[in-house]
């Protein structure tokens, strides 16, 4: 084993001392970056780190001289055959609390390619609702220096892109006063970390690089920041979409194919349009699943012919029921099926 003696393996230790609870990929991916000279490749440096956390097997571990940075490997009951710890990430759902039972859900706004218009009739329709809580269901901001197609280096950063997002978010903030606001990052805001992983990433395990953490670092209190889980309003499940492989792309519509693909009665974004979908199992379950359409503008220059238009929903929950209305944005007037 590489790692047992010599500078690979003082590397190694060093940065485990310094960042003792990153997965063995992630730190492996940053060492390799900093030290490349060293290791062959970044699977190199991860051989080596999994020598030194214990996590190279029975033998590699019980001539392990230096245990200052093994980690436990179960109680034995668990693992009695003492299998490598996993870099899976454990994944799992976020429920919005009950009271927060009147909502306002909008998605693909793209800040800075959003539509005025647009977000101006919807909020002078959701205003009278009075909602406790508002669900961005992802693609709230654009992220667009970090899409990997060609760029145009005379657009907003994402530093200027990031500031005009909070602005939004407290126009809202103030049309609706004590609103609880759930920002879920959709594909185009995860460009920012896959930008990082390319670009730098020796910052991936500085939590201050995280969205969640700049927006509260440039002063934005009471947005609570989702990642790629699914949300739910009380049993009802919010995905933007791109989690689901292919999205919800349907020939018939989003709805339909959420149908296929959950199997339950959901909800998505991501696809721009307004559709439903409404069925009854064998035994007597009523199921409808929704897609909601988007708040960016409607030709940008990557899809200038599409079948898009403006939306948003409103969702009520009341134990274990829901009540869903898909609202639809055209010319600036509001209408509901």
């Amino acid at each position: 084993m590489a790692g047992k003696s010599g500078l690979t393996g003082d590397v190694v230790k060093e940065y485990l001392a310094r960042f003792p609870h990153a997965g063995a990929r992630t730190l492996a991916n940053k060492i390799y970056a900093e030290n490349s000279a060293l290791y062959t490749d970044s699977e190199h440096v991860r051989r080596v780190i999994l020598y030194y956390i214990g996590q190279s097997g029975k033998a590699n571990r019980s001539v392990l001289r230096d245990t200052r940075f093994v980690r436990p490997a179960g109680d034995g009951k668990a693992n009695p055959w003492g299998i490598p710890e996993s870099d899976a990430i454990p994944w799992a759902p976020v429920h919005i609390p009950e009271r927060f039972n009147n909502g306002l859900v909008f998605s693909d706004s793209h800040y800075p390619y959003h539509d005025v218009q647009a977000f101006d009739s919807m909020i002078n329709q959701a205003v009278n609702w009075k909602p406790n809580f508002i669900l961005i269901n992802g693609d709230g901001m654009d992220c667009y220096q970090g899409s990997k197609f060609n760029r145009d280096v005379r657009n907003r950063s994402i530093s200027d892109e990031i500031w005009g997002w909070i602005e939004l978010l407290n126009v809202l903030k103030n049309a609706f006063p004590g609103v609880k606001i759930y920002w879920k990052l959709g594909n185009h805001e995860e460009r920012w970390e896959n930008y990082l992983r390319v670009k730098a990433p020796e910052l991936l395990d500085m939590s201050e690089f995280k969205l969640k953490e700049i927006i509260k670092i440039r002063g934005l209190e009471g947005v609570e920041v989702v990642e790629r889980q699914i949300i739910y309003t009380g049993r009802f499940p919010w995905l933007h979409g791109h989690e689901l492989p292919g999205g919800a792309a349907s020939p018939v519509s989003p709805a339909r194919g959420l149908a296929l693909k959950t199997l339950t009665s959901s909800a998505v974004s991501h696809h721009h349009k307004t559709s439903a979908q409404t069925a009854v199992d064998l035994n007597g379950k009523l199921m409808s699943w929704y897609s909601i359409a988007c708040m960016c503008e409607l030709h940008p220059e990557y899809a200038l012919i599409n079948s898009w238009n403006h939306g948003f929903a409103r969702i009520q929950t009341e134990g274990l029921e829901f009540e869903f209305e898909n609202y639809k944005i055209y010319n600036g007037k509001v209408y509901h099926d």
